[in-house]
């Protein structure tokens, strides 16, 4: 009994919902995390507040690296707040990569997928911490992948 309000603070509780609002996001730290080079990465998303589906919400983003390497996309969020702060946050889509003179992913076709951290700053404002896959699926000649670490910041839109 006395766990209880503890599984409440660190269990993820129900979805962000419509009424949550739209969110517009930016972040960036280095992509190719386990790999022999870091190159540095910004990234821009717009989150919709409006959920599709089972608490789905459409997400669209690009993002550019310093090797050239530009990627865009999109695809399906949900978000699970954690405690009265906290909110975890996984995503998946589809994106547009080009290589320029960055890493051979194998495909312009490429899949993403993400898991983040949250803290609301306040009722409009969050900082965030993400952990991203980008690969081909096996669609490709070869399909290396790389995986992303950043961190970024988001505020919800009027």
């Amino acid at each position: 009994l006395f766990l209880d309000p503890l599984c409440h603070a660190v269990m993820p509780r129900e979805p962000e919902t419509a009424s949550a609002g739209s969110w517009l996001a930016i972040h960036g730290g280095v992509s190719g995390l386990f790999d022999s080079e870091t190159i540095p990465a910004l990234a821009l998303e717009y989150r919709s507040g409006r959920a599709i589906w089972a608490g789905l919400q459409p997400w669209i983003g690009g993002g550019w690296a310093t090797d050239g390497a530009v990627f865009a996309g999109g695809g399906v969020l949900r978000t699970w707040k954690t405690g009265i702060r906290g909110a975890i946050t996984a995503g998946f889509g589809p994106a547009y990569y080009d290589r320029h003179e960055g890493l051979d992913l194998g495909s312009q076709l490429e899949f993403y997928s993400f898991i983040e951290a949250g803290w609301d700053l306040s009722p409009r404002r969050r900082v965030f911490l993400r952990l991203a896959h980008i690969s081909n699926g096996n669609l490709g000649d070869k399909n290396p992948g790389t995986e992303l670490l950043s961190v970024g910041y988001g505020v919800r839109l009027p």
